[in-house]
């Protein structure tokens, strides 16, 4: 079944100017031959005594009388002589032959502005041709094009492309970073199963340490697995008012044995009386995340500062460490799922890469934000949230 063609662009242009000028046209025509009509000049005739000669024939056109004025003259309408006749068909004519060169001179002029006005389009239509999912850093020319809507249609394509050129990066990272976090516990499991397979005496107790093994890397792999789950997770989650100053002493209390391992020395600077509207349990856990992270890459004999204020309406918790902090290099990358730098790897080979992801989407749910900020001697997390008045 064929598909029906449409007129392009620059066809139904046309057509809608020559319709403008047709009807614009015969409107002139119209109006023209009426006002030709209406102003054509009055005939006066005055009734004589002047006799004529009885065998003398005169040929006396008949006049239609419209009125009789005060003086008894007769006003009569002379449209039927052939001479105006002949003027008002000349008028008509040359009002058709305007109408024709209006209608040419129109469709040509609209042809050529509409293929001048959409030239930056089949300039767009070419550049966008060259754009696939491989390589989204081409942009569309922007100097090039007037300064109009198109213009502005223009600049927001490209700040689409650049945001999809990013989602497409974040997404192939992600795989990456997602392939090596799993490849590591499969591999140790398969080398422990081939090494314990090639032994032909191997004994009860290599079995039970191979047990210990998948036990303890299945734990690993599933707790990554649930953490993934959470960070899917869009639903609105049940909130409640916190006391904000409570949940960091519930934090500090429960990492406290974390710390003294690390020797690090955890210090509290919290403003009392601040509440926020949140859900307890998930608030706490990217507190937690924070914290534990502030403990498990500081420096040995380190400091975790923890700094709780409220400043207009808004509930400021400020996470600190004495470490040497992130590269500038990874810091546009921290918040992805999986994105540990080769010093995090090594540093916290416990972690899964996704404490901050699973941060970030907490405090994105209960409308706040969280920056790393670096200052003169401490490196950490700034976290705001909406206070309750």
């Amino acid at each position: 079944m064929m598909k029906s063609r449409r007129l392009t662009l620059v066809g139904r242009i046309v057509l809608w100017n020559l319709f403008l000028i047709i009807l614009t046209g015969v409107f002139l025509l119209v109006s023209l031959n009426v006002f030709v009509q209406i102003m054509l000049p009055a005939v006066q005739v005055k009734p004589n005594d002047i006799l004529l000669p009885q065998d003398q024939e005169v040929i006396v056109p008949t006049i239609e009388v419209n009125q009789i004025d005060q003086e008894g003259m007769l006003i009569s309408d002379v449209s039927f002589s052939s001479e105006l006749i002949a003027f008002k068909g000349q008028v008509l004519l040359f009002s058709l032959i305007c109408l024709l060169i209006m209608i040419i001179l129109g469709g040509v002029g609209a042809f050529y502005l509409s293929k001048r006005s959409l030239w930056p389009v089949r300039l767009l239509s070419e550049r966008l041709k060259k754009i696939n999912a491989n390589d989204l850093s081409v942009q569309l020319p922007v100097k090039e094009l007037p300064n109009d809507e198109l213009k502005e249609l223009t600049e927001s394509f490209n700040t689409m492309l650049k945001k999809l050129e990013h989602a497409f990066q974040q997404q192939e990272r992600f795989m990456a970073n997602a392939a090596h976090e799993f490849r590591t516990p499969l591999t140790i499991l398969k080398t422990n199963l081939e090494v314990l397979r090639s032994d032909p005496s191997a004994s009860l107790e290599d079995y039970q340490q191979l047990s210990d093994i998948f036990e303890k890397t299945l734990k690993r792999m599933n707790h990554m697995v649930n953490e993934l789950l959470v960070l899917a997770k869009n639903n609105d989650p049940d909130k409640d008012v916190i006391e904000v100053g409570s949940l960091i002493r519930k934090v500090v209390s429960e990492l406290n044995d974390l710390a003294s391992t690390e020797t690090i020395s955890i210090e509290t600077h919290i403003h009392p009386d601040v509440k926020i509207y949140g859900n307890d349990t998930l608030i706490q856990r990217a507190i937690s995340n924070l914290v534990e992270n502030a403990i498990m890459y500081n420096k040995p004999q380190g400091k975790v500062i923890i700094t709780c204020t409220s400043q207009e309406g808004e509930c400021f918790i400020s996470i600190m460490d004495t470490g040497d902090g992130i590269d500038e290099k990874h810091i546009p990358f921290i918040f992805e799922p999986f994105y540990r730098t080769s010093e995090g790897r090594t540093k916290n080979k416990a972690g899964t890469g996704l404490g901050l992801s699973i941060t970030l989407s907490i405090i994105k749910k209960h409308e706040g934000t969280i920056e790393y900020s670096r200052e003169q001697r401490t490196k950490g997390f700034i976290v705001r949230l909406p206070v309750i008045d």
